[in-house]
């Protein structure tokens, strides 16, 4: 009895391997290609002639302040009036110099991904558009060392401030 019952639920699970395997192939997640690298086609700049006059270069701009130790988001701004067909970024890591890719978010705010060390970072971004007019960016950025974080953190806390008030503790 021990083995038929065997038998049959190796049977039941073949199936259910089967039917659940054939549902499974419909959910996969197909990845779209990505867009080859290089300048824009030639339809971007075609219909503006403001476009094609453009002499000013990509204005480059770093929103971000501050970096911690570790991975960090770098979040920059590239403003030009034409679209850009190459910009890219490379920072410090100790002694190295790593490049790394520049994402686009919106409009034309770009992020990348950072992994700096103390006591600072010293970044470069450039950017060129599609009439040649290129822009070049070098600028230090502070990076904290993460237990000066965990104890700026824990001393600036309100509620250690508080509890002094409280107490009668004056600064």
């Amino acid at each position: 009895m021990y083995i038929t019952f065997m038998f049959i639920s190796f049977y039941i699970f073949i199936l259910l391997l089967i039917f659940y395997s054939d549902h499974l192939s419909y959910a996969q997640w197909v990845m779209q290609p990505l867009p080859l690298p290089g300048p824009p086609g030639p339809d971007c700049c075609s219909s503006s002639s403001n476009l094609r006059n453009d002499t000013t270069p990509p204005k480059i701009i770093i929103t971000t302040n501050l970096l911690h130790e570790g991975n960090n988001v770098l979040k920059l701004k590239i403003e030009d009036e034409s679209p850009l067909k190459l910009r890219g970024i490379n920072f410090t890591q100790g002694n190295k110099n790593i490049e790394t890719y520049l994402a686009k978010e919106q409009d034309q705010e770009y992020r990348a991904l950072l992994k700096v060390v103390p006591p600072f970072t010293e970044v470069q971004v450039r950017a060129v558009d599609v009439n040649d007019n290129s822009a070049r960016l070098v600028h230090q950025i502070k990076v904290e060392n993460w237990f000066d974080l965990i104890m700026s953190s824990i001393t600036n806390n309100p509620f250690w401030k508080n509890a002094a008030s409280l107490i009668g503790v004056k600064n």
